[in-house]
């Protein structure tokens, strides 16, 4: 947010860019929908990217209720990410893995029109340009094209 704008975001400049030290390679999306709650399971395949030092995973996420945490199948300890209001980070990763989240979202509440949201009784999805942040748990940036699978 800028400091003459609390509403608006900080602009990203090319300036700033940075490649991530994390590759997604596939994305698979389950949704049990409704107007109301929806909850999404994801299953990010993940890897570390070789050209780039090995660092903590960070993935955006907004106004997401996490439900559940998993790598390589199983429950991940506390210590060992942290969720807050703009994201989720991992600690310790150190090769690929399966990074599975669950996550609970209310469509009929978003009211800024980007990510899942609800008008007059239909679900509407708006992505871009950062609005799949608001779905799941991403690294939601215009240079990670996983190959993806939704249900």
């Amino acid at each position: 947010m800028t400091a003459t704008h609390p509403d608006r975001p900080e602009p990203i400049r090319l300036a700033d860019y940075r490649p991530s030290a994390w590759r997604i390679d596939r994305v698979e999306l389950e949704f049990d929908l409704g107007l109301a709650s929806t909850e999404v399971h994801s299953r990010l395949r993940l890897r570390p990217e070789p050209d780039q030092p090995l660092t903590e995973l960070r993935l955006d996420g907004e106004d997401l209720e996490l439900l559940d945490i998993r790598i390589d199948g199983q429950p991940l300890a506390g210590d060992r990410y942290r969720h807050d209001d703009t994201g989720l980070t991992l600690f310790g990763l150190d090769r690929g893995c399966l990074l599975e989240t669950r996550v609970r979202i209310r469509p009929e509440r978003n009211t800024r029109l980007e990510g899942l949201y609800a008008s007059r009784g239909l679900l509407i999805s708006q992505c871009e340009p950062e609005g799949f942040r608001r779905i799941t748990f991403f690294l939601d940036r215009p240079d990670v094209m996983p190959t993806w699978q939704t249900q």
